[in-house]
């Protein structure tokens, strides 16, 4: 059980330190790899910066950037990192 544990606990440590991500937050609304152009759109309004099919979304400081690549129009990744 003890074992058990410890690689739940590794396995969410290796998820926090990734800058890979499956979904980001923009307000109350959830952003996942998939979701349509239009739909990130929508719900997160146009991205600090817009390069090709890279989206950049930058917070706060002290918050998070995430940068959406897209691909026949949807989310086909999100990478995360601390701001500046």
């Amino acid at each position: 059980m003890v074992i058990s544990a410890f690689c739940a606990a590794v396995s969410v440590a290796d998820e926090l330190s990734s800058d890979s991500a499956s979904t980001m937050t923009c307000g109350t609304n959830f952003i996942s790899v998939g979701d349509s152009e239009d739909a990130v759109l929508n719900q997160c309004g146009e991205p600090s910066f817009k390069e090709g099919g890279r989206w950049t979304y930058s917070g706060a400081q002290g918050s998070f950037v995430y940068q959406l690549t897209f691909g026949g129009g949807n989310v086909l990744s999100i990478h995360t990192r601390a701001a500046d």
